[in-house]
């Protein structure tokens, strides 16, 4: 590598002009793949260790970045690698353009800038050795965007650690819990017939209709009925439809997409379990007198994620808010890596630069200041739970 930059713009600049759209999106991507090997040479150049940690069949690895500084507490930064779509940016997607005091380009919020900060916030604790002692790891994944697979696996790869920050853009205040998330597709199967005879056929979509506006009442209802303070009520929405095959054949198969939000105490197969039970005794399969095809109802289960929340009283919450100036840490309602770190045991909190409200959109961008802004925050809360001092921890 030519050039090792130390800065967190130029390091964010690099990483955001490596294409790394999850492969759900992009069959063809590589994913997360060609910025862990940036990122792995640069650390290489550095003198920071550096491994990658194969899982699962489809190639994927999780990259692990290690400091160790004497005995002491284990630090964990975590973030992800990966992106969303392109599709419908309005700006060059990788070009890593600063102007008017922002970095553009995909990722670049989310979070290509909070990993670069990290990034530089590494460099700089290789300098000052004098003023922390124990492991910092930061831990890279590529897979938040659609299964959080790569997080699943890093938990199991690494020592738990006592600490934990996971850079989803927060503009550097802290979140202290996330919902969960379930995510399911039901079918109806008909019976095809041609639309000129329509009652000799059973049309998917038809039945489908009343389907979606019974679960939007169990939505409002029954799932909002379940609330905890600060995340607000469970929800759910219907994202996605598909059916029929041609506008003169009645449908014999209709599909949609639903993605429920939960809150902590809430088990994603538990509420998959007993929405199931509601909807089967409410839309039983209907067979035809003649052993002709009905109606049918199928689920499948596409992805669950758990809640977490850290108290606002609990001491790393307290010492987050007094460093960064947010006493007050905040709630979100997307769903993130953190939960799964969280469920090791130590305290994790969500904790980066730049703002969530771009992530994602036709001109992601993230503001250079809040790239410094990040790096000094990450070093004084390191420096805070990694003190030489044993008495100033916690």
């Amino acid at each position: 590598m030519s050039h090792c930059p130390a800065s967190p713009v130029e390091i964010a600049q690099a990483l955001v002009r490596i294409p790394s759209v999850n492969a759900a999106y992009d069959a063809a991507s590589r994913g997360a793949a060609s910025v862990f090997d940036w990122i792995e040479a640069w650390a290489t150049e550095r003198g920071i260790a550096a491994a990658r940690h194969p899982f699962g069949n489809e190639g994927l690895e999780n990259l692990v970045l290690t400091l160790e500084n004497g005995s002491g507490p284990h630090f964990l930064l975590n973030g992800h690698c990966d992106t969303v779509s392109v599709a419908g940016m309005t700006i060059e997607p990788w070009s890593g353009e600063v102007r008017d005091g922002r970095l553009w380009g995909r990722g670049s919020a989310d979070m290509k800038g909070p990993v670069a900060a990290m990034l530089a916030t590494l460099v700089r604790l290789q300098e000052s050795r004098d003023t922390w002692q124990g492991r910092v790891t930061a831990a890279f994944t590529p897979d938040e965007e659609v299964a959080t697979a790569g997080i699943r696996a890093l938990m199991a790869q690494i020592d738990t650690p006592d600490f934990a920050l996971v850079g989803e853009p927060s503009q550097m205040k802290p979140v202290r819990g996330c919902k969960g998330g379930l995510r399911f597709a039901l079918r109806c199967f008909g019976r095809a017939a041609h639309s000129s005879r329509p009652t000799m056929g059973r049309s998917a979509i038809v039945a489908m209709a009343g389907a979606i506006l019974a679960l939007q009442e169990y939505f409002e209802k029954a799932l909002g009925s379940t609330c905890l303070p600060g995340f607000g009520p469970c929800t759910g929405s219907i994202g996605t439809i598909q059916g029929g095959s041609g506008i003169n054949i009645v449908p014999d198969e209709c599909a949609i997409q639903i993605d429920i939000r939960l809150i902590p105490g809430q088990e994603p197969l538990e509420v998959y379990s007993a929405l199931q039970e509601w909807f089967h005794a409410r839309f039983p399969e209907v067979a035809e007198a003649d052993g002709g095809k009905g109606i049918r109802w199928a689920f499948e289960l596409l992805h669950t994620d758990i809640a977490f929340e850290l108290p606002q009283e609990h001491p790393f919450t307290v010492a987050i808010g007094d460093l960064t100036g947010s006493p007050e840490a905040t709630i979100a309602f997307y769903c993130c890596d953190a939960s799964k770190v969280a469920a090791t045991g130590g305290p994790c909190l969500v904790l980066g630069p730049g703002d969530i409200a771009e992530a994602h959109t036709a001109r992601e961008s993230i503001g250079v200041a809040e790239l410094q802004d990040g790096v000094e925050i990450y070093l004084k809360v390191i420096r805070r739970f990694l003190s030489p001092a044993a008495g100033e921890r916690l």
